[in-house]
């Protein structure tokens, strides 16, 4: 089958599915029994069958301000403390330094007893 006319009956299928009004006897629509066709329809068929309607909007909305205020509460209660990418830098950089200034100072202990024994 053309692949224009495939997608087009695809199309007109799952509008019929959107607005309800799909049955089994869409095949029969079809001028030629395409073998590509009828698994489509009836994959698009399960994709419809497992969806769920969303909510509308301004009640999902509310849902996820309700979500987002009660998360907030429970970290105020818990005492949540958010976190501090700057504070954390700077733990690193100390800690790093701390290694470097370890380093460093294994080298120079190590020159000055080299030189001692010679």
């Amino acid at each position: 089958m053309d692949k224009k006319k495939l997608k087009e009956i695809l199309a007109a299928h799952a509008d019929r599915l959107v607005t309800g009004q799909a049955a089994d006897d869409d095949m029969q629509f079809m001028p030629d029994s395409d073998e590509e066709l009828a698994p489509l329809l009836t994959v698009a068929e399960r994709v419809k069958s497992t969806l769920r309607p969303v909510s509308p909007p301004h009640e999902f909305e509310e849902e996820l301000k309700r979500q987002l205020l009660t998360t907030a509460h429970l970290r105020q209660v818990e005492g949540y403390e958010p976190p501090h990418p700057f504070r954390d830098l700077f733990m690193l950089l100390l800690a790093l330094a701390l290694v470097f200034s370890a380093a460093g100072a294994l080298i120079v202990m190590q020159r000055h007893f080299s030189t001692r024994r010679a």
